[in-house]
């Protein structure tokens, strides 16, 4: 399969600033214009997934499960080597499922274990990604199969976020006749070293610096670097500099 470079842009957000990290990703076959695929076997939605069913009514709930509440353009890479373009997809992050409309309109989902990778692309801009996701095991929950986790930076070492959608629910309030509902987004952090995923239970050097097998070279770039791996701006701008010193 031919492979292309596509320039991924991702704004990272910390307590403090906001710092924009770029991304070069092999996706495959298909172009970053969004009606080229070339000569990939582009599979139909409508064979894919099943029914949307709703076990639970999101209008009572405040907040979104969805990383985009929007309907995006995607693209889904299967792992059976199929490639799905849907031009309208959510990714629910509460149930770790794929909400699409297929050609007859209708609701469909695809549970994230059929992922290898989603490619998501800009609302205003289908030539540009929005975000990659590739699909793990769900950290928080071994019971729940595999999540989508967004990927961060580049490289044979990877850091991957999964912006995990949790719901709260608080105390009877009279007034609504209810318990309010409500989702919220925690983070949780994993690195891949040349294809290997690891969970990360916090970011700090003791935890990464094992797993991607450092040297003391590593340890003297961060400390000329005041850099302590404890922010994901910190950790991207290491992996960066492994990965580089690596080719």
């Amino acid at each position: 399969m031919k492979l292309i470079s596509i320039i991924l842009f991702i704004f990272l957000t910390s307590i403090s600033t906001n710092a924009q990290a770029q991304i070069t990703m092999d996706v495959g076959s298909q172009s970053s214009n969004w009606g080229s695929t070339n000569s990939v076997n582009v599979v139909d939605p409508a064979t894919i997934g099943k029914k949307k069913v709703e076990m639970i009514s999101y209008s009572d709930i405040d907040g979104s499960p969805y990383y985009n509440p929007k309907w995006s353009k995607a693209f889904l890479y299967l792992k059976n080597g199929n490639l799905v373009k849907i031009d309208r997809v959510k990714l629910n992050m509460f149930t770790n499922e794929v909400d699409y409309m297929n050609n007859n309109n209708i609701e469909m989902v695809l549970e994230a274990f059929n992922f290898k990778k989603i490619i998501i692309m800009k609302q205003d801009d289908t030539s540009h990604i929005a975000a990659i996701f590739e699909s793990f095991p769900d950290m928080t929950d071994a019971s729940k199969g595999e999540a989508f986790y967004r990927v961060l930076n580049g490289g044979s070492v990877q850091l991957y976020v999964l912006d995990k959608t949790i719901l709260k629910t608080g105390a009877y309030d009279p007034l609504l006749g209810r318990d309010p509902k409500s989702f919220y987004t925690k983070k949780f952090y994993a690195l891949t070293n040349a294809g290997a995923f690891s969970p990360l239970k916090i970011l700090d050097r003791n935890t990464i610096l094992p797993l991607v097998k450092s040297h003391q070279a590593d340890e003297d770039w961060l400390d000329g670097s005041h850099n302590k791996l404890k922010t994901e701006k910190e950790v991207i701008a290491f992996f960066e500099f492994f990965n580089l010193k690596k080719n």
